[in-house]
């Protein structure tokens, strides 16, 4: 303790120094009333730094005895020997900060190790966990070099655009390992280990399935986007069939892998997020067979309904082919067919398509509408659903695709690894989910193994 005071008492003569050097720089006897306001933001944020980083080395002192112990145990089982005390550098978020803690070796494994790295949870030569977060934050936001900047003019601390790249696929990759790890338990029959479900499971859950293209050094890749919401109340005066849902307590989850996989975590957030006993569960998505093959699979009990707008594409498309871009006839025409699948005449909208299909036509629009109707009809049972007032259409997951996916990976010039691809949508999927920082402080610090020199 006698030291933890000396070394405060010298942190406040250092501090007077420090401000009275600051003082004299921020305002020099000839200023002459040139010094603005900024100028003098600017001086006080610096020596904060400054301060921080001595203070932050205090901090760290205070966690260590005064006089180390002469052995500990080894996690192979034997015993440490002390060696000598070594200088340690971490960039953290006061900036650079150099510790001095002891060293101790074993000589059964002939593994070094610092007892103060592994209780205080840093790397010597890296980043602090705090540091490595913070830029992992921005790195999910902006490109890297974008974010490196920013983070610099905001901090004071200037990271490389790769160490921001590091950083953000560090935290993305952690997640990864963390939802395998997590699906692996699920489906380990012998052990039977399920994912915890919440304590307040929802009525009414919506789940909802998605994909987008992203460029990758390969090729154009496909990552998938899953999420689950509940809906706003209905208020009594507004009959089911007028009212229209609007998305709340959206949860996302995302991966860059096939559907079988991605059924798998599907199946693993739905628990998560109660879809097991959920009273009512609803998918809405596109009639893409890959998504509903995987709802069936996982959510059998779970109501299907195609999105509404999906399958008026197809009825407009049919019309264009029939009388043209834009023309009255086409709108005329298009109109009556959306009339009559709004109100599940689906018998007579089939009857009509019919009778307009050309054999003759390669890929016929019109045949085409057919075949959605026929594969989807269980799913669009439009009047059905508006009377229980379910949402109709997938705007959640086409917003979300936009929202996690696309505004940062699909960017003017961008090309991505796959393994780019899947650590920052994972990051960015759990950051637009609410569950950064939960995740951040279960998150386990980098370790670093110290190998004896031979």
């Amino acid at each position: 303790m006698d030291s933890i005071t000396e070394a405060l008492e010298r942190l406040v003569d250092d501090a007077a120094d420090v401000f009275s050097a600051a003082l004299t720089e921020a305002l020099p006897d000839d200023n002459e009333g040139e010094v603005q306001l900024r100028d003098l933001e600017r001086a006080t944020s610096q020596v904060m730094q400054r301060i921080g980083q001595r203070f932050l080395c205090v901090l760290i002192e205070s966690c260590q005895p005064e006089e180390p112990a002469e052995r500990i145990s080894c996690r192979c089982g034997g015993q440490a020997e002390y060696v000598r005390h070594r200088i340690g550098t971490v960039i953290t978020m006061m900036g650079q900060v150099d510790v001095s803690r002891a060293y101790y070796l074993c000589a059964t494994c002939h593994q070094g190790t610092y007892p103060l790295d592994e209780q205080l949870g840093f790397c010597a030569g890296g980043l602090s966990a705090a540091l490595q977060e913070a830029l992992a934050v921005t790195g999910i936001h902006l490109p890297f070099e974008l974010a490196g900047d920013l983070f610099e003019r905001l901090t004071g601390v200037s990271i490389s655009d790769n160490g921001v790249r590091d950083a953000t696929e560090q935290i993305g990759q952690e997640r990864r390992e963390r939802d395998n790890a997590q699906i692996e338990a699920v489906w380990d029959f012998d052990k039977a280990s399920l994912s915890a479900s919440p304590t307040h499971v929802p009525q009414r859950l919506y789940g909802s399935i998605d994909e987008t293209s992203v460029r990758t050094h390969e090729r154009w890749r496909k990552p998938k986007l899953g999420c689950w919401y509940t809906t706003d109340e209905r208020p009594p005066d507004i009959p089911p069939e007028e009212w229209e849902p609007r998305a709340e307590a959206i949860t996302y989850y995302a991966d860059l892998t096939h559907a079988e996989d991605f059924g798998r975590l599907l199946y693993l957030t739905g628990l998560q997020r109660g879809a097991d006993r959920a009273t009512e569960l609803i998918f809405v998505a596109d009639g893409a067979p890959w998504i509903w093959s995987i709802v069936e699979e996982h959510f059998p009990h779970a109501v299907q309904i195609v999105d509404w707008f999906h399958a008026t594409e197809y009825i407009w498309d049919a019309a264009h082919s029939l009388y043209g871009e834009k023309s009255d006839l086409a709108t005329a025409w298009a109109n009556e067919r959306l009339s009559e699948l709004w109100e599940g005449e689906i018998d007579q909208l089939l009857s009509t398509l019919q009778k307009r299909v050309r054999p003759e036509i390669d890929e016929d629009p019109v045949q085409e509408a057919i075949t959605y109707i026929q594969n989807n009809r269980h799913r669009m049972r439009y009047p059905e659903f508006r009377a229980r007032g379910y949402q109709i259409g997938s705007g959640t997951i086409e917003s979300g695709c936009k929202r996690v996916i696309g505004a940062r990976l699909k960017q003017a010039g961008m090309v991505w690894t796959t393994d780019g691809v899947s650590q920052l949508i994972k990051a960015r999927a759990m950051f637009f989910s609410g569950e950064w920082d939960d995740f951040c402080q279960q998150r386990q610090p980098p370790r670093r193994t110290y190998r004896h020199a031979s």
